[in-house]
């Protein structure tokens, strides 16, 4: 928890620290979710956000994640056309800079490079924040260092006449987005390039659009139409994930983030993304990798998992003592966020981890998962 803007409630955050001494003022990302919220169905924070921690902590980078809608008893404001909706963009840039200062006290904090990133209505919010033409803006004593904005609604920015960045912005959105058209920031950045007034201390803007792309281009879900949209003018929108734009958009995010915080990266791209944190353990030889029918499980259960071949690595698939089944792809996490799903009073074991059968026929050499995530026999 955290104070409010204002100071006069409390705002639900969750903080990643890097490993860095704390003798060491490292530099601060604070991410901002879309207009699902910050949690799951569950009411746990969602797996991204702890595979973002993962990823900026190993190259010594802090991770706040900030979850506007919780303490306002908000789940999802997607449904809620942009007129009707109680919170919005303004409300959550005070939730921005209360971060800010909440980050800048902070001992282990270098306050000079302080980052926002958001993902779509978070990605608007970001927009709102660096507009240096706006006096709430002008009159706060620490600025981020630098943002970037994944497939944000450029429209209503577009609007702003003297709308100027405060500090760098890098926008990635999908060429196909439906839901917040790449148009829109096209425009906003031919605008903030062109001469002007207005531009003479400009900070400057990347964009990049995604060829064949969708809203959520970034993630691993399968592209479909989701209903009951709230701001579109059919009430629905195309959502999924793009194997290629995911990939070269989270790379650009941190040869980014070396480029305006001034840090050289410490991993490259294929140690921070594509190497599990957790040992994975040996083969068993109990299966071939590619084998579904082999696999312990009913018919639905073996189609799932000859699904989970068709994924990208990192990934896990573990098997419930009840016949069900949990996977995790594309995630550097993968083994412990598999095991999360479990419920707590169900006994789940390890089948497979990347291109390895790990499942063993006798279930006392099983393997399932300890209090402290590390994989262990029953």
């Amino acid at each position: 928890m955290l104070p409010s803007y204002r100071q006069d409630s409390a705002l639900t955050a969750y903080w990643f620290p890097t490993s860095a001494p704390a003798s060491d003022r490292a530099p601060a990302i604070i991410a901002l979710h879309g207009c699902s919220g910050a949690l799951d169905s569950k009411g746990k924070l969602t797996a991204k956000w702890k595979e973002l921690a993962v990823w900026f902590n190993r190259e010594g980078m802090h991770l706040l994640v900030l979850d506007s809608f919780t303490p306002r008893g908000i789940k999802s404001i997607c449904e809620i056309p942009n007129r009707e909706r109680t919170l919005g963009e303004q409300e959550r840039r005070e939730d921005v800079f209360a971060a800010i200062r909440w980050l800048a006290a902070r001992r282990d904090v270098d306050s000079d490079r302080i980052v926002i990133a958001g993902w779509s209505h978070g990605a608007q919010t970001v927009l709102k924040t660096l507009d240096r033409s706006d006096p709430f803006v002008a009159r706060q004593p620490t600025q981020p260092r630098a943002a970037v904005a994944y497939y944000p609604g450029c429209s209503a920015t577009n609007r702003t006449p003297d709308y100027a960045l405060s500090a760098p912005l890098l926008i990635m959105a999908g060429e196909l987005d439906d839901w917040t058209p790449a148009k829109a920031c096209v425009e906003l950045a031919e605008r903030l390039r062109a001469p002007g007034i207005n531009n003479q201390t400009h900070a400057g803007i990347e964009l990049i659009v995604y060829p064949g792309s969708y809203h959520g281009f970034d993630g691993t879900a399968p592209v479909t139409l989701r209903r009951n949209v709230g701001n579109t003018r059919s009430g629905t929108a195309t959502v999924g994930g793009n194997p290629e734009a995911r990939i070269n958009s989270r790379e650009r995010l941190f040869d980014y983030l070396a480029e305006k915080l001034d840090r050289p990266l410490r991993l490259s791209h294929a140690q921070r993304f594509f190497t599990h944190t957790q040992e994975i353990p040996p083969a068993s030889g109990f299966a071939r990798y590619d084998d579904a029918n082999a696999v312990p499980l009913g018919d639905k259960g073996r189609q799932r998992y000859a699904h989970f071949l068709t994924l990208p690595k990192p990934k896990a698939f573990v098997i419930t003592e009840k016949g069900g089944w949990f996977m995790s792809a594309d995630n550097v996490n993968a083994i412990s966020t598999a095991f999360s799903y479990c419920p707590q009073e169900m006994t789940c074991w390890l089948y497979a981890v990347d291109d390895r059968v790990v499942w063993e026929k006798e279930r006392p050499r099983r393997l399932s998962v300890a209090t402290d995530g590390e994989t262990s026999h029953e």
